[in-house]
């Protein structure tokens, strides 16, 4: 596969890289740009040196190999190779950018998208976590490529706080699909098994701990998530609970309802993020309830916007 680097990626690993290296007391490197480097300016115009400049970083990024390790993780996924029309690595303004992306470009056949992982210049002077970081962004690729898995790029919630949360949740539970099968291959990536599991459990802490293990191990296990399964788990954390439903957990009590953040209100059926507690402690409220709901009980839970409305009734 055809590699293209962002020109400001490499110029700024490339000078990091030297100056860490001449921090250490070896300043091999950097002498050996100068050699290059210093005679532009007495022979190239300045229209002329930013090119010449570009030459010389873009044969140190090589000559200090980091193309080489990139390279390697590329020609892991070689069952992508002919479904693109070639791969970019750019520079990432920030944690948050960085990832991975399929992008189609004017110059392109039909069809044909480049692969775009976004990495900050940083990641470039730890070799081993940039080869895990790749890998794992490149898994991500395979999934967007793969006709089974049905990987669309749609807006995700109604509303900036509920896009938010169905993003980290989507996130959460897709990154435990690619590092389970990654790691499962023999592969290194980013976070085991056990980061992923803490990660998931921050994310459902309403969950009993024994409940979340059990669902994040069927969730690790699983090998047939798709895009749209992953999307309704994001968006409805009943789905997520119902997944324990089929699974022997022990002592674990889930009979009472889980009010997490996205989950249904029990009476209006809305998706709320404002769940009302200790409503026991207004006994006429929840008799008022309960003559509506027989079926319902203070633990399944009340959003803040039907409590209103009985309270107003009262």
């Amino acid at each position: 596969m055809k590699l293209e680097f962002d020109p400001g990626l490499i110029e700024e690993v490339v000078f990091k890289a030297m100056k860490l290296k001449e921090e250490s007391g070896d300043s091999a490197f950097l002498d050996e740009y100068h050699t290059f480097a210093d005679p532009i300016y007495e022979n190239h115009t300045p229209d002329e040196r930013p090119a010449k400049f570009r030459k010389i970083e873009w044969d140190f990024f090589r000559k200090m190999g980091f193309y080489k390790a990139i390279e390697e993780i590329f020609l892991e996924f070689s069952e992508i190779d002919g479904l693109v029309a070639g791969g970019v690595v750019a520079k990432a303004r920030s944690q948050f950018d960085e990832g991975s992306n399929l992008v189609k470009g004017p110059d392109l056949e039909p069809g044909k998208k480049k692969v775009v992982v976004k990495l900050l210049a940083e990641r470039f002077h730890d070799n081993v976590f940039l080869k895990k970081l790749i890998r794992h962004e490149l898994m991500h690729v395979v999934d967007m490529l793969t006709a089974s898995f049905g990987y669309k790029d749609e807006r995700l919630g109604l509303n900036p706080m509920e896009e938010s949360i169905i993003k980290e949740r989507y996130s959460t539970i897709w990154d435990i699909y690619v590092d389970s099968r990654l790691i499962s291959q023999g592969k290194e990536t980013v976070i085991d098994k056990e980061g992923r599991y803490l990660e998931f459990a921050a994310l459902y802490h309403g969950f009993p701990s024994d409940v979340n293990e059990a669902i994040f191990n069927a969730l690790w296990e699983d090998r047939t998530l798709t895009h749209d399964r992953i999307l309704a788990l994001a968006e409805n954390v009943n789905k997520v609970m119902a997944i324990a439903d089929d699974l022997v957990i022990g002592k674990a009590e889930r009979k009472k309802r889980t009010l997490l953040p996205g989950a249904q209100c029990p009476l209006c059926e809305f998706r709320t993020y404002n769940w009302v507690g200790n409503i026991e402690q207004e006994p006429h409220l929840v008799k008022a309830v309960q003559e509506e709901f027989p079926n319902w009980t203070p633990d399944d839970g009340i959003c803040e916007r039907c409590l209103e409305v009985y309270r107003c009734n009262a």
